[in-house]
């Protein structure tokens, strides 16, 4: 992932553009792998540059962990919406553990909304029950 560094903005928020674009069940099932493919690259470049510790850099926040950040709310908003997990124990224990950490993190935490939060913004703003 190192050698495109566009990989999140190009792959990922697409992969995610889709998931919600689906018009049918199949569209849906293909664009829900797409984005499985990408958190799995996700998680294997997290393995592979944090080198067991908290973040992609290592010991504290640095550019990629805010690039990925970015895609915490939609996939949250989705995860609610369809009921399909998309961040899993089994498939991604890693950028579970780095999600929450990065929730947690002291520079982050005033800033960053919770789940809920954005769960009940993308409810109010798509006017959906």
């Amino acid at each position: 992932m190192a050698q495109n560094d566009t990989y999140i903005d190009d792959k990922c928020f697409a992969a995610v553009d889709a998931v919600v674009g689906a018009k049918d069940d199949e569209g849906k099932m293909a664009a829900a792998g797409k984005l499985m493919e990408c958190l799995a690259i996700l998680e294997e470049t997290f393995q592979k540059s944090s080198k067991g510790l908290g973040f992609f850099g290592g010991e504290t926040i640095g550019y990629l962990d805010i690039a990925c950040s970015a895609l915490l709310g939609p996939i949250s908003v989705i995860e609610a919406f369809s009921g399909v997990k998309f961040l899993r124990q089994e498939t991604t224990p890693g950028l579970i553990q780095w999600a929450e950490r990065f929730r947690a993190h002291e520079a982050v935490k005033p800033y960053m909304p919770t789940v809920e939060e954005v769960v009940a913004f993308a409810k109010q703003k798509f006017n959906v029950q």
